[in-house]
């Protein structure tokens, strides 16, 4: 096991703790480019999600990995393996202690 930082919840700057149905998070949400106001943009969640993910896919053994995150990582992930919608993106969600599973191997 080995802990990576990568895999931390997005930095959502000043709505940190505020409501996530809020009308002005909302709207934040869906400027993907704009980093949230003392926070980091939803490109950058994907960058360093995206990183972490293409250097797990290169490993040559062919490891299973079990990534343990919260929605908003899943979220990134789930768009990595499959072409998702601004709205797809953004109702994409799983249930607590939800395992889904990814295979590399088909996107070679």
């Amino acid at each position: 096991m080995r802990i990576d930082e990568r895999l931390t919840e997005q930095n959502f700057g000043k709505y940190e703790s505020t409501a996530r149905d809020g009308a002005e998070f909302a709207l934040a949400k869906e400027h993907f480019a704009d980093r949230y106001e003392g926070g980091e943009s939803m490109l950058h969640l994907a960058q360093r999600i995206y990183n972490l993910l293409d250097e797990l896919k290169a490993d040559p053994e062919g490891k299973t990995y079990l990534l343990v995150a919260h929605n908003g990582i899943a979220r990134v992930v789930e768009s990595y393996f499959h072409s998702m919608t601004n709205k797809e993106y953004a109702a994409f969600g799983v249930k607590n202690c939800a395992i889904v599973a990814y295979d590399f191997w088909g996107l070679r």
